[in-house]
């Protein structure tokens, strides 16, 4: 029961992290198109899609712990360990293939981060030369953050 269980919870966390990477290129239109004004929109949206994922991360790693305890294993027991400790070959390989599909998802997420980076900041310093050009003014260089968080370390443990 633990493995299906988590099986199931691994489709629904790939699906998490493919609305996530979605709302990211979501974000690069909008930044590539010069169009700040929607970005508080997107960045709720993106907040959201953060938050779904946190909630079956968190219910992974309990069915992780769960699927663990059923096969004789330590709590900290990863993906790739419980893929290797599964009886049924079937179970063994889709455990594999989810692991593979969603570290590749990770990845695609920490690219697109990088990238709207990249964009958010020439953007700032067109803007900053820009007023530059203006004449004296206050200095725009301390909104150089961004909402465009990396992903939670969590999200990149070994278990995904």
């Amino acid at each position: 029961m633990g493995l299906n269980a988590l099986v199931v919870c691994l489709f629904e966390e790939s699906e998490a992290l493919e609305h996530l990477a979605f709302k990211l290129e979501q974000e690069q239109l909008v930044l590539a198109a010069g169009k700040p004004r929607l970005l508080a929109r997107n960045s709720a949206e993106f907040e959201q899609a953060v938050k779904a994922l946190d909630v079956v991360s968190r219910r992974r790693d309990e069915l992780v712990v769960a699927a663990a305890a059923e096969l004789g294993l330590p709590p900290t027991t990863t993906l790739s360990t419980l893929a290797d400790a599964a009886t049924d070959g079937d179970e063994r390989r889709v455990l594999g293939e989810r692991r593979q599909i969603m570290r590749a998802q990770v990845a695609r997420i920490s690219n697109l981060c990088t990238k709207n980076r990249e964009i958010l900041a020439r953007n700032l310093a067109a803007t900053t030369d820009a007023l530059a050009l203006l004449g004296d003014g206050p200095s725009y260089t301390a909104m150089a953050t961004t909402t465009v968080g990396a992903p939670r370390s969590r999200m990149l443990d070994a278990r995904a």
